[in-house]
């Protein structure tokens, strides 16, 4: 799976920043990382480069899509210069250059892990799956004192190796190209729906 920023501002975007931010519109940021930015870590680079050069951070939601596939929202902060211009400090795990950015003024980084907001643009269960999937090992990682935690989290094998397996599963059926009502992954010659669809709904719903 690769999400990417999103060329166009599409009716499924549209309901996604709704859905996080209602009345509030996206704009598309130029990425400029700072030199000792770390990836995916926007919240210390935003807070470094405010002691380097002064003005704000702005917490909001990056805009992601998987084509075809589901928009997705993670929250995200970018710095905010003296001169009031927003610029993206952080660099991209994929090297891109421009995101699809939201603010959202009413939410701060509170050092608690907040998940994204994943909305499929298709009816398939293969979809719906993967999202309820990518939700729970979020719960898992961030359940009980693990919430706490910074970096590298333990969490015991049982309750995150079944999930992991799922998604990795329904990602890779995706990515092929299959639908719920084609071939399950497995060669077991039945349709998702009816082969791993089942056991995976009843993992998924724990």
């Amino acid at each position: 799976m690769k999400t990417i920023t999103p060329p166009h501002i599409t009716r499924h975007i549209q309901k996604l920043i709704a859905k996080v931010v209602p009345g509030q519109s996206a704009s598309y940021l130029t990425v400029q990382p700072e030199p000792n930015a770390v990836v995916n870590e926007c919240f210390p680079n935003v807070a470094a480069k405010i002691e380097r050069s002064g003005g704000h951070m702005i917490c909001g939601w990056q805009i992601w899509e998987w084509p075809h596939v589901m928009v997705e929202a993670e929250f995200h902060a970018v710095w905010v210069s003296p001169e009031g211009q927003f610029v993206d400090i952080t660099p991209k795990p994929h090297g891109e250059d421009t995101i699809l950015f939201v603010p959202d003024a009413r939410r701060a980084y509170a050092g608690v892990v907040i998940d994204n907001v994943r909305m499929p643009v298709r009816d398939d269960l293969l979809v719906r799956h993967f999202i309820k999937a990518s939700e729970a090992i979020v719960k898992v990682m961030n359940r009980g004192e693990r919430s706490a935690q910074y970096g590298q989290v333990s969490v015991p094998a049982h309750e995150i190796e079944p999930l992991m397996m799922a998604q990795s599963f329904l990602g890779q059926s995706i990515s092929l190209g299959l639908r719920d009502h084609n071939s399950c992954l497995c060669r077991s010659g039945s349709k998702y729906k009816r082969c791993h669809g089942p056991s995976f709904e009843l993992l998924l719903s724990k």
